[in-house]
């Protein structure tokens, strides 16, 4: 799985397939981003016209953790969804797979462009809320967002090459998981609500796992004894 719903730096058969470009003449998957796209910063400038300030910078910042995710969960089971039930709705999940994961992008980028406003509005805050030591974790999760946003167009993708591109995707895709379920975990002591983010981050793990194994023991050849 990876963030770009590609097979590699080149689609098979040179269709451009999840790149962007038309598919068969009927769709512009950019529209899907562009749409997800001017309805994240409509929400970012209506949270802070709502309410101005530092509360309103936090808003945006729990607000744009929650896209996030969702971005993320329709990118990361996206394979799963058409696998276990195919159809027209998890045909068209996995379809804009790779424009799930540059919303994922755009709204972490809003995301990190709030913190960072925080910190400087707020400076004892934003160190009360996060100490530094507690920075390294979530930095590597935006540091492997960037880079697997940067490689998902044909020409840096084919520049990286299709097995460091593969590693980047796979790693990646698995350690934003693994951020996003210790970002929400810390919080659950205090706030219980965090504990169902979890569940279905721990249910769409399980999900994807149980789909991969059950691919690969279908794709098994049978083994028939000698005539």
């Amino acid at each position: 799985m990876n963030i770009s719903g590609r097979n590699g730096p080149r689609e098979a058969g040179g269709a451009r397939g999840h790149s962007g470009r038309l598919v068969g003449g009927r769709a512009r998957p950019w529209l899907v981003w562009l749409v997800g796209a001017i309805a994240l910063s409509v929400m970012a400038v209506s949270i802070l016209l709502w309410l101005p300030g530092v509360d309103g910078v936090r808003w945006l910042i729990r607000a744009t953790a929650r896209t996030s995710l969702v971005f993320f969960l329709l990118a990361y089971t996206a394979q799963a969804a058409v696998q276990t039930w195919p159809g027209a709705w998890s045909s068209w999940q996995r379809r804009y797979r790779s424009q799930w994961g540059l919303l994922l992008v755009t709204s972490h980028g809003l995301h990190a462009a709030a913190i960072i406003s925080l910190a400087v509005m707020a400076p004892v805050l934003f160190a009360t809320l996060s100490p530094p030591a507690q920075r390294i974790g979530p930095g590597l999760a935006y540091v492997f967002i960037a880079l697997m946003g940067l490689t998902s167009f044909d020409r840096t993708a084919a520049w990286l090459g299709q097995i460091w591109w593969a590693r980047l995707h796979t790693w990646g895709m698995h350690y934003i998981w693994l951020s996003f379920l210790v970002a929400n975990g810390k919080r659950v002591a205090a706030h219980p609500e965090y504990a169902l983010p979890i569940i279905v981050l721990l249910a769409a793990f399980v999900w994807r796992l149980w789909c991969q194994r059950s691919r690969a023991f279908t794709a098994e050849p049978t083994s028939a004894g000698p005539a």
